[in-house]
């Protein structure tokens, strides 16, 4: 009896150590990054948890599809990218599924399978609601205008979620999607959706309050992705490295970032988690420049209902701890 027991006993922990480790292949919403996981966690909570395709350590500017992700796209009832513009290597493959597929930076070659009539997310489409904690009115975070900002693959710049009030932009155009999957939780969507919007407003205007005092203190990001968050809060971004961080920056660019660094103009110098710093640790070598780390994809945010704005606040907090240096030494 008791060896039946134990057989029992562990049969139950064999079957749920399985489930456990089954691969989100069942998963019925697939996003293609960390941000995007993020915003669609705040909305499906308690109805569905969002997978994520491209895992931690990788790149959108850069990453091959194992099986397992054909399979993950394959089973899902929604897929959610931002556009050609940044995961390239999805391009191909979401032409050979059947789930809705919403794209929220399109270009004239791609388009919604379900909702051929909706928009490409764009500051505009936000902008009349936009706080007025801005000094400057000219508001240039937009997604679709961006092309005169820089290009990763077709003018546009796709760092969308880093202005923090295209969320919400963003969230109205995965919601037709989301209601058409799970029709018996509509309801439960929509609250979702106000409670998003008022956790993220709310997020907004703490992090404007804390960014207030450093609005003037230079600093140079290692990637071309955070005009966003730089213009919605009116910070003072110099330049940057890279516009793509697979492409290394030349020596030209490097020297003029050099000289204004030896200038005095820039308080801080921020690399990125997901690539080597050896060419920032070189440039600020021997000068009075604090270093900080800023992540545009949200490696480590954990999704869930304030996933996203936790993200945004530590986007803020590894600002301020870096800008804030120069009020000390002061």
């Amino acid at each position: 009896m008791k060896h039946l027991l134990r057989t029992a006993v562990s049969s139950v922990s064999l079957t749920a150590a399985l489930l456990t480790a089954l691969p989100a292949s069942a998963a019925e919403v697939v996003t293609s990054i960390k941000p995007l996981q993020l915003i669609t966690s705040a909305l499906t909570e308690g109805v569905t948890e969002p997978a994520l395709l491209l895992p931690p350590e990788g790149t959108p500017h850069h990453y091959a599809l194992k099986p397992s992700d054909m399979r993950l796209l394959a089973d899902a009832k929604v897929v959610i990218w931002v556009g050609p513009g940044l995961e390239q290597f999805l391009q191909k493959p979401l032409s050979r599924t059947d789930a809705r597929i919403v794209t929220l930076l399109p270009d004239s070659e791609t388009h919604d399978h379900e909702a051929p009539d909706q928009h490409a997310v764009t500051a505009d489409d936000h902008h009349e609601e936009h706080h007025d904690h801005q000094d400057h009115d000219d508001h240039k975070a937009t997604v679709a205008d961006a092309h005169d900002h820089h290009s990763h693959a077709d003018g546009e710049d796709p760092h969308i979620w880093l202005d923090p009030l295209n969320a919400l932009t963003m969230a109205d155009r995965m919601m037709p999607a989301l209601e058409q999957a799970f029709p018996d939780q509509q309801a439960q969507l929509q609250a979702n959706r106000i409670a998003f919007e008022q956790d993220l407003r709310r997020k907004d205007a703490e992090i404007a309050a804390q960014l207030a005092p450093y609005r003037e203190h230079g600093f140079f990001v290692f990637h071309d992705a955070y005009s966003g968050f730089v213009n919605h809060y009116g910070l003072n971004q110099l330049g940057y490295f890279t516009v793509d961080p697979a492409r290394k920056p030349g020596a030209r660019h490097l020297a003029e970032i050099r000289h204004q660094l030896e200038e005095s103009k820039a308080v801080c110098v921020f690399s990125e988690p997901q690539f080597t710093s050896a060419v920032v640790d070189a440039i600020i070598s021997g000068l009075n420049v604090h270093q900080g780390e800023l992540d545009p994809l949200a490696r480590t945010a954990v999704p869930g209902p304030q996933g996203f704005t936790d993200y945004l606040q530590s986007l803020s907090d590894n600002l301020v701890g870096c800008l804030q240096k120069k009020v000390e030494e002061n």
